[in-house]
């Protein structure tokens, strides 16, 4: 996709708000976190181990920015529990399972700073032909989510549209409509309110390699749709580029299927983008996945 000059005209609804214009930073992280399994394969180490280590790491990620976003993938409820509870009384999160029942099922939850942030808005569709259900959609082989919330910011009134999702490992065809999906969406809930947001955000697992259709389709003439990480230079990009590393089977190989999206035209300036290492001198792999992070200055009114 061209990439789109950093300073993109305001939005249509930007251009008629009153007062003055200025930019806050906002800090966007995705991550799957690898569900709690009761058989992990070789080399992972089961979550009452791996939840301290991934809970003070999102702390260090997260300190010391005054609006970070957190979208994590295959979650169980008693994962995002525990999270919750570490994180502590100025986070929450908004989402639900992905099967029948609320607490059923992986989630992709969205957590941010409660005492920043109100969310006005909130849902989960399912990625299927009847998003409204819970429902498993063409080719896949699970049911598949995405989070959706709309936050306004409590000082500046500052907008922002955030979506957590986590596409099908099996079906080609799922994944591709999966995306179609995802960008009706994003189009949705940035068009249905009486002030455009800032910035729309979308984080997840896509299981969809660039070379993939999915990523293909998000990123396609049209789908209004950037992978961040083609906003910044290659050589200025921290850490690593691959995103799944597996735990070690010798039957998985490293990849790069988990992205940070934002929505096109954009007033937002990325500043920066990353991926992070999921191991340390210990060598206990926190997931099998690596978090993607970035940071950008939205702007905002007052």
């Amino acid at each position: 996709m061209t990439q789109l000059p950093t300073t993109a005209a305001p939005s249509r609804s930007h251009a008629t708000q009153p007062g003055h214009r200025t930019s806050q930073p906002l800090r966007a992280i995705s991550y799957n976190i690898r569900y709690a399994t009761q058989s992990p394969v070789l080399g992972e180490r089961p979550w009452t181990v791996r939840c301290p280590k991934l809970c003070t790491q999102l702390n260090f990620l997260t300190a010391g920015h005054e609006s970070p976003f957190i979208c994590l993938q295959e979650c169980l409820y008693y994962q995002v529990v525990d999270i919750q509870s570490r994180l502590g009384s100025s986070w929450s999160h908004i989402g639900r399972g992905r099967g029948r029942a609320e607490t059923d099922g992986e989630f992709s939850p969205i957590f941010y700073r409660s005492g920043i942030w109100s969310c006005v808005r909130s849902e989960t569709r399912w990625l299927s032909e009847t998003p409204y259900q819970p429902s498993k959609g063409w080719d896949a082989v699970l049911n598949r989510i995405v989070t959706m919330g709309e936050f306004v910011n409590k000082t500046r009134g500052t907008r922002v549209v955030v979506m957590s999702t986590h596409f099908d490992h099996i079906g080609v065809k799922a994944r591709q409509h999966s995306a179609e999906l995802l960008i009706q969406f994003a189009k949705e809930w940035s068009h249905d309110s009486d002030i455009s947001p800032a910035v729309v955000l979308i984080g997840g697992d896509f299981n969809s390699t660039p070379n993939d259709g999915a990523y293909k389709t998000m990123t396609a003439p049209g789908s209004d749709m950037s992978d961040i990480a083609s906003l910044i230079p290659v050589d200025q990009h921290y850490g690593n580029h691959l995103t799944y590393t597996s735990f070690g089977e010798p039957t998985e190989w490293p990849k790069r299927i988990d992205f940070l999206f934002v929505q096109e035209p954009r007033t937002a300036v990325i500043t920066s983008f990353g991926v992070v290492s999921n191991s340390f001198d210990d060598q206990i792999r926190i997931s099998d996945h690596r978090p993607v992070v970035a940071d950008m200055d939205i702007v905002s009114y007052f």
